[in-house]
């Protein structure tokens, strides 16, 4: 009984913790596709129409599965046969929903990375540049130069015995030629060319701090990272067999397969499952005998030997496993099926036949190998009432 009851509480536990994840990936299907919809509409009232319609046609593609293989179940076949292209027109269009939300959101937000890439790369290659040309260029700066020119400029002008002026006041600041001022206003004109490229080195260095201000933000957003850093793994993984462009777009694909395929096949499986494993643990056949029924799958070998269908259901109603248990004699069980048939109104089988047909039903493939047979003794099975009488010796012992 313990270890039925360990068996119940494990087939609940999955129950419930694919019954929850089932219904988080039902849920992020309904929200993408609603989506999905709403941006259909050129107006509010329109997008909520085309965004709850949608939602419509993934419901349909939750439970139609369920529907149809219920269907199926009914032998109303005909009818599931013509629900099914119907169903799979809504798991098509969930999964156009989900790539478009996905691809949308994964392209956006790779695209930004990327361009955040391009901007740092770019940056960096302008940094260098600039770099490069400041190593030509003057390192004094525009106040240094006009030092030495203003200097050269004052230089007095001597002519004969006398002073005649500055280089500036004689030249007009170097404007016109003077013989006496010509070396002075060389030496100005040198100074003049190193400030022009002391203006254009204090140009560059502004605009690098410029640059750099930039880059670091960009940083910190990622941009010296690669884009898609999963994409290049797996392109790395393969070989190089596979481009990150290729990657990128089938993660759309498969994140899109993934919610639909479980939140369309996902509550079929789990009420399949459920419907399957109900009768686990309850120490009898009855699972193993409704689904031999349903499927035809037992039949008499002979019309002497009777239908084993009788023999199961008998297993069903009086019986259960027995795991380590004493062996039963088969005359113990025909005596307990023959007061069943007269309790039900039913033919009792005969010995023969009822060992023949019990041997059937343990050799079904639910049960095969549970229930083991020497001569003509059985272990792992034991008739419902012997255990009943049992517990009731020892309540009356204590």
């Amino acid at each position: 009984m313990i270890a039925s009851a360990g068996t119940r509480a494990v087939r609940w536990a999955v129950i419930i913790v694919l019954g929850v994840a089932t219904a988080g990936m039902i849920a992020v299907s309904l929200r993408a596709n609603f989506l999905f919809g709403y941006g259909f509409g050129q107006s509010p009232e329109k997008a909520q129409v085309f965004g709850w319609a949608n939602v419509a046609a993934d419901l349909w593609k939750v439970s139609g599965l369920i529907l149809i293989s219920g269907l199926w179940r009914a032998q109303r076949r005909r009818l599931a046969a013509l629900l099914f292209p119907a169903w799979s027109l809504c798991f098509a269009w969930g999964m156009v929903g989900a790539i478009g939300v996905y691809a949308q959101d994964r392209t956006t937000l790779i695209g930004n990375r990327a361009t955040d890439a391009d901007a740092y790369a770019a940056a960096v290659r302008e940094i260098a540049d600039i770099e490069l040309k400041l190593s030509g260029l003057s390192s004094r700066t525009v106040a240094q130069v006009d030092a030495s020119i203003a200097a050269v400029l004052s230089r007095p002008v001597w002519i004969g015995d006398r002073i005649r002026g500055t280089v500036g006041t004689v030249s007009v600041n170097c404007t016109r030629h003077e013989r006496a001022t010509a070396d002075a206003c060389l030496d100005v004109a040198r100074l003049r060319e190193e400030r022009a490229d002391a203006q254009e080195a204090g140009r560059l260095q502004s605009r690098a701090a410029e640059i750099r201000d930039v880059l670091a933000p960009l940083r910190h957003r990622g941009a010296i990272l690669p884009a898609d850093p999963a994409a290049e793994l797996l392109a790395w993984l393969s070989g190089n067999q596979l481009s990150v462009r290729d990657i990128s777009f089938g993660f759309p694909l498969a994140f899109a397969l993934l919610i639909e395929v479980i939140s369309a096949i996902g509550p079929a499986a789990i009420v399949a499952f459920a419907d399957g494993t109900r009768d686990i643990g309850k120490g009898s056949y009855a699972a193993t005998e409704r689904a031999l029924a349903s499927r035809g799958a037992l039949r008499p070998a002979t019309a002497s030997f009777g239908a084993p269908e009788h023999v199961a259901r008998w297993m069903a109603e009086r019986t259960e496993p027995a795991v380590g248990g004493p062996a039963i004699q088969l005359a113990h069980l025909h005596t307990d099926y023959a007061a069943w048939c007269t309790s039900v109104g039913g033919d009792d089988l005969g010995l023969k036949a009822f060992q023949h047909a019990f041997d059937m039903v343990r050799d079904a493939r639910e049960i095969r190998g549970s229930i083991r047979k020497f001569g003509n003794r059985y272990y792992g099975i034991r008739l419902v009432a012997s255990v009943r009488l049992l517990s009731e010796h020892r309540g009356l012992g204590r």
